[in-house]
């Protein structure tokens, strides 16, 4: 999934006066909990204690915890001017390969927009993170972007093609059986006969890359020339094997962002996460794989993110830190 914790998959080196601390995944993953606890507004007089209790169990738990409190201190300090994060400033110095993953995180979290720039240079429509937007092609096809995503016309006499630089769009493709309309990814194409569909990248494992609402989409593998058509209310999702794995979809709720919604339906907590993180700005870190396999049902507005993460609290026994501006923390209560 795209709710990251990478760096949890190693372990984190730690020196101190020429002498190297090995900190196993474990102390990480307890370090970051208690981050996020004593964050919390609820935090009590209890968890204080118990907290300074488990900082005296182990001169390394004091080395984690410290790495996470300067972290965040850091982050604080970064500005958010509308429409555009600024680069921090201030990152501590990666001689800790595994703190050093999470300064990555950080950095990706603040630098989404910076990152985005370089597909908006070469785009001929974008959004921004959290705006969506209806196009209108020179034929008359009608395109809806999603958050944070770009596309490129490249229309000749002979074919109507639109490359999907990143993020999501959907067509609502003007007919011309004289010029087929195509829209191409860095490992898929996808060829209309007069409809209407959405193309996404691959940003939530198992949802479909491609999704029929009218017509007939014709879908090709740039590596494994694997081709598939697509109907209405079906969906083809690309493996990394080259093969295209086709179910039913339901378009309206997987399109459901064109009318400033977001639907779920039965779907595993990491997964609506992901979503929700590519319209907020900054990162969302979920700690317990437990607590993201919990199912969620429900239509949350686009708008408000945060209120979406309120009641995703009010109905799951989960806790939601807002760390930082750019930082939201969520862990099993």
């Amino acid at each position: 999934m795209r709710v990251w914790w990478q760096w949890l998959d190693g372990q984190m080196a730690m020196n101190s006066n020429d002498t190297t601390l090995e900190i196993p995944q474990e102390l990480i993953t307890a370090a970051a909990r208690w981050a996020a606890r004593l964050q919390s507004s609820d935090a009590s007089p209890v968890d204080h204690a118990q907290f300074q209790d488990w900082l005296d169990q182990d001169p390394r738990h004091v080395r984690a915890y410290d790495e996470f409190d300067q972290l965040w201190t850091d982050l604080q300090d970064v500005p958010l001017p509308p429409g555009k994060l600024k680069q921090i400033r201030r990152v501590r110095t990666a001689r800790r390969a595994g703190i050093a993953g999470l300064g990555m995180i950080a950095m990706m979290a603040v630098g989404a927009d910076h990152f985005g720039i370089l597909d908006r240079i070469s785009a001929d429509h974008y959004t921004r993170m959290g705006e969506t937007r209806q196009v209108v092609l020179p034929d008359g096809t009608q395109v809806s972007l999603n958050s944070d995503s770009a596309i490129k016309v490249a229309y000749s006499s002979r074919r109507r093609e639109v490359v999907l630089l990143r993020g999501e769009a959907f067509f609502d493709v003007h007919h011309n059986a004289d010029r087929p309309f195509v829209v191409t990814d860095d490992q898929f194409s996808a060829r209309a006969v007069g409809t209407r569909y959405g193309v996404r990248e691959q940003s939530v494992p198992g949802s479909p890359d491609v999704q029929v609402e009218e017509g007939v989409v014709e879908v090709t593998a740039d590596t494994s020339r694997e081709r598939v058509m697509l109907h209405a209310g079906e969906g083809a999702f690309l493996s990394d094997d080259g093969t295209f794995a086709v179910s039913k979809t339901d378009v309206s709720n997987e399109t459901a962002w064109r009318d400033g919604k977001l639907v779920f339906s039965n779907q595993p907590l990491c997964d609506v996460l992901a979503t929700l993180e590519k319209h907020r700005f900054g990162k969302i870190v979920l700690l317990s794989d437990a607590a993201g396999a919990q199912k969620v049902s429900g239509i949350f507005d686009l708008s408000n993110t945060d209120q979406a993460l309120s009641a995703l609290v009010a109905g799951l026994p989960i806790r939601i830190t807002l760390a930082t501006d750019l930082l939201t923390i969520i862990d099993e209560k």
